[in-house]
């Protein structure tokens, strides 16, 4: 490159650096709110899934009579779905 070129030296590459840099930053914020629901739809799937719930665990209690039960037997159903799916899993203790 010869001393007359606009982009040689330090400060020209840290700006194209920087340029490169905000560009990136700009497109990953731009790609992760795509992806991310809105809020009024995290409310409505949460709520179906409170409703779903609440009907699993009526259904158990007619057919079994245990409410302690069908409460533990619906959240570990519901849990192992959200496994299965993908979903997150909260761990209490670190792991080993």
């Amino acid at each position: 490159m010869t001393s007359n070129n606009r982009l040689s030296g330090k400060p020209a590459r840290a700006a194209m650096a920087a340029a490169l840099l905000l560009c990136t930053v700009f497109t990953t914020a731009q790609a992760q709110q795509l992806y991310e629901p809105s809020a009024t739809e995290e409310q409505a799937a949460a709520r179906a899934l409170a409703e779903r719930r609440q009907k699993m665990i009526d259904d158990c209690e007619q057919n079994f009579g245990s409410e302690i039960d069908c409460i533990r037997e619906v959240d570990t159903e519901l849990r192992a779905e959200a496994l299965q799916s993908g979903g997150r899993v909260i761990h209490l203790r670190p792991a080993r």
